[in-house]
């Protein structure tokens, strides 16, 4: 699983100099870095965060090689993007100067997970009021093979987007929705045209009090696309806040909005 936090690669070189000093502890680390004890734990803790220079200062501090020093760096400017474009752009680069192992499994989960439509809404069940989340129960809400259903677990595993909790029941990790990842257009166009078919399937086959249809078809200046998109980002949102505080969830839905080009050739 290719690691994008900065901490990880601070405590896996905490332990390496370890397991070769037996000497060596957090303490010892935190005076090499000239900070204080308490300070080195609420850093690996994620409860203080590091900038740029930091990491920079770190670096130097534990002798790490170039490479190392900017992969290292990346990571810290990875967590403190504010956008995804900026995180896209850094978790690329990650990519690249990350160790080859990390990396060579996750790129095929990753556009496997995405690709195929019900790894996301297998993530979902885990908050719905479903407590059977057993091999067979999925397979029959989902209306997938158990071979498929088998496959899709031991990957969100892998991925690290499903867990068990202290009772042994599946649960979806805090950092399930991988908004960010580089995903091969392939993979997302797969996505979606799976997910526009089984909208032709519920538009025959389930009734107006389980879905909402509507679509407008309107002369449009392409000049003002941008606000059209924000428009449209603000309803996500909305729709994604008002499912997140309730309280009693059954179903998975999935919401997708169309805004294109009819006309074949643009004027």
């Amino acid at each position: 699983m290719l690691k994008t936090s900065y901490r990880d690669l601070l405590l896996q070189e905490l332990e390496k100099r370890v397991a070769n000093n037996s000497n060596y502890s957090k303490r010892a680390m935190a005076r090499q870095l000239k900070i204080s004890p308490s300070m080195m734990s609420a850093i690996l803790n994620g409860k203080r965060n590091l900038s740029p220079k930091s990491a920079l200062d770190i670096s130097k501090a534990l002798k790490f090689d170039k490479k190392t020093t900017e992969y290292f760096v990346t990571l810290v400017q990875y967590e403190a993007a504010m956008n995804d474009d900026a995180r896209t752009f850094l978790l690329e680069k990650i990519q690249n100067l990350a160790p080859r192992a990390q990396t060579q499994k996750l790129d095929v989960d990753i556009f496997n997970m995405i690709a195929e439509w019900y790894h996301v809404p297998i993530l979902q069940m885990t908050h719905t009021t479903n407590n059977d989340l057993s091999i067979d129960s999925i397979a029959k809400y989902m209306g997938i093979s158990k071979a498929m259903v088998t496959k899709a677990l031991e990957r969100l595993r892998r991925l690290e987007l499903l867990k068990e909790d202290e009772n042994g029941v599946l649960r979806a990790s805090k950092s399930a929705v991988m908004t960010s990842s580089p995903i091969p257009n392939q993979a997302l166009r797969h996505f979606h045209t799976q997910m526009l078919q089984k909208a032709s399937t519920a538009l025959e086959h389930q009734g107006n009090h389980e879905k909402f249809v509507g679509s407008e078809t309107f002369a449009f200046d392409e000049k003002d696309l941008a606000k059209a998109n924000e428009i449209l980002e603000e309803c996500f949102s909305k729709i994604v806040r008002l499912a997140a505080n309730q309280k009693s969830k059954r179903n998975v839905y999935h919401l997708g909005i169309q805004l294109f080009r009819v006309n074949e050739v643009s004027s």
